[in-house]
């Protein structure tokens, strides 16, 4: 398998932004999960030049985190407003 990232002729101009080489990561065979393969495509995206935030923002949180690109478990990364009404349905069931 091989991924292959490379800029599109309108966007290989000569200004310096715009300047991106061509980035290919190749493995041997192509038995892996999917998983795997993601992991593949962030080494490439992180070549590129995207920032490891960018690339987990566009990712399942399960996946981002397993895959090294955020810190916090998808558990950590809770809203304290969907914990607050969680707690709410926890106190109503023992209430009842």
């Amino acid at each position: 398998m091989i991924i292959t990232i490379e800029p599109t002729e309108d966007q290989s101009g000569e200004s310096a932004d715009t300047m991106h080489s061509t980035v290919s990561v190749s493995i041997a065979n192509d038995d892996l999960d999917i998983t795997q393969m993601m992991g593949q495509v962030v080494k490439a995206l992180q070549a590129w030049g995207f920032h490891n935030e960018s690339i987990a923002t566009e990712l399942d949180k399960e996946l981002a985190w397993q895959l090294g690109l955020q810190r916090k478990t998808p558990e950590e990364t809770v809203t304290p407003s969907s914990e607050c009404c969680g707690a709410k349905d926890k106190q109503k069931t023992s209430d009842e």
